[in-house]
């Protein structure tokens, strides 16, 4: 028979490894929380709103009940489907996309959301099924509050580029995301024109000339806004249109406004060095130069906010018009994603560029976090194995 002295080792023995068991999970787990959650809450508190003007566009103060609005911008979600990528790359992608974005909803609480396209990787290519699954998810990812506002844009991956742009494919996006070729709201006193990039290859397509007609009549109510008729337009023809007082417009749209390169680009985010200086394909990789100008001439935007390129970058064009090039919001795309929080008031606006957790960085802790619970582990052994040496 085993003597008490014996049981009461093997008890000692049995507790001590329940115990180092407890407490590796105890550390694991709190490293796995505070990469996954609480990382988020400490870079995105870094983050803050703009400071912009505080007058209307007569030049009498807003007030608190028309305080400055605020928006958040994103883009290039590329929410994985069924033919690319592995399942741990889609689990894990989308999980960094779905936490930053909730707690940049929890903590900043924009007033409108923009999303500027490319929301899902294979839209283009899934059939109806497939892409009814994909809008489902999508809306569960990036749910919001009843208050605020979400926007949403059409990209090249959506429906396809314009060779592959077909009517059903831009109906069913249109169903799925409230989202058609051309689009005006009024937030605050404030005008925003969104717009299908692949919509203005000018070629007359179907898609296309239906986009022109719907971007004129945005002119038109533009111009009756302003009290302008344009040239040979009857004078009552502005009576279809309900009548705000006229800003300059803010346009969103997925690709850029044409400019050759990234050469210019010097935000934080901004393409890598080798990437800068290779020449942009115009209806490609930007809108043509044609598309360009007409959209300068027709509306004078005050401001340009575009995606597409999965890099940052701020560019003043010729006509002085600033334009918001914004990064894609995925690890997949890019190691350093980046949103923006633009304050936004009839005569002004300010922009803050938001970096999300880096990729390297979440991997980084997580090597350095358990090499540390494994060397206390070791450490911890051998200082027990000295104590009993020393105790027989």
């Amino acid at each position: 028979m085993m003597g008490w002295p014996c049981k009461l080792s093997v008890v000692m023995c049995h507790y001590i490894r329940v115990n180092r068991i407890i407490r590796f999970l105890v550390l694991a787990f709190s490293l796995v929380f505070y990469c996954e959650y609480i990382h988020y809450y400490v870079v995105l508190l870094q983050c803050t709103w703009p400071q912009a003007g505080t007058y209307s566009f007569d030049g009498t103060p807003l007030g608190l009940e028309n305080k400055p609005l605020k928006a958040m911008i994103l883009a290039d979600t590329h929410l994985l489907g069924f033919k690319q990528g592995h399942w741990f790359d889609k689990l894990r992608r989308e999980w960094q996309m779905q936490r930053a974005f909730q707690t940049a909803m929890m903590l900043h609480s924009p007033d409108i959301v923009f999303i500027l396209g490319d929301l899902l990787d294979e839209g283009k290519w899934c059939n109806d099924s497939e892409f009814e699954y994909h809008v489902k998810r999508f809306h569960k990812m990036f749910s919001s509050p009843y208050k605020t506002d979400v926007q949403v844009l059409v990209g090249n991956h959506d429906i396809g580029f314009h060779y592959m742009m077909t009517p059903h494919k831009h109906k069913r996006f249109q169903k799925g995301f409230n989202s058609p070729s051309v689009k005006i709201i009024r937030k605050k006193k404030n005008i925003f024109i969104l717009l299908n990039s692949m919509s203005f290859e000018g070629d007359e397509c179907n898609l296309c000339k239906e986009a022109m007609r719907e971007l004129m009549e945005v002119k038109r109510q533009l111009e009756c806004s302003q009290k302008k008729l344009a040239d040979g337009a009857h004078p009552n023809y502005c009576k279809k249109y309900n009548h705000l007082p006229y800003v300059r417009p803010i346009i969103l749209q997925h690709f850029p406004m044409y400019r050759q390169s990234d050469e210019e680009c010097t935000t934080e985010d901004a393409a890598p060095l080798k990437e800068k200086s290779i020449p942009f394909k115009p209806k490609y990789d930007c809108l043509s130069e044609d598309a360009t100008n007409l959209l300068f001439d027709w509306f004078n935007p005050r401001l340009v906010v575009s995606a597409h390129t999965h890099h940052g970058c701020y560019k003043v064009h010729q006509n002085n018009i600033p334009e918001w090039t914004v990064a894609s919001f995925s690890w997949r795309n890019k190691n350093n994603p980046t949103f923006l929080l633009t304050t936004i008031s009839p005569t002004d606006y300010a922009v803050n560029q938001c970096f999300m957790p880096q990729e390297t960085t979440v991997i980084t802790f997580y090597i350095f976090g358990f090499v540390f619970i494994i060397l206390s582990f070791l450490i911890q052994k051998k200082v027990s194995k000295c104590s009993s040496e020393k105790n027989r």
